[in-house]
């Protein structure tokens, strides 16, 4: 399961760097309510916390609302996805 979670990361952080250039929006939807509902779940962990933060951010990339602080959720994503893996 470990590892589902970790590819689903890997896979978003892909998506979160796609959206960017307006590839993929329908997906980034998903994705974002997938971080939402994830980070709901474990509310009680800081890694879920900052998981629906990351997923609200995401949704604002939707809108055309970004900045700098997309590469730091996908560095986040991105590790996590790779430490998940490994785990």
């Amino acid at each position: 399961m470990i590892k589902l979670l970790g590819i689903m990361d890997l896979i978003i952080a892909l998506i979160f760097i796609l959206v960017q250039w307006d590839i993929g929006l329908k997906y980034a939807i998903i994705a974002a309510i997938y971080l939402i509902v994830k980070g709901i779940i474990f509310i009680t962990d800081i890694a879920s916390i900052i998981d629906l933060i990351t997923g609200v951010y995401l949704i604002l990339i939707v809108l055309n609302i970004h900045s700098a602080f997309s590469v730091i959720f996908v560095i986040w994503l991105v590790q996590k996805g790779i430490f998940s893996l490994l785990s």
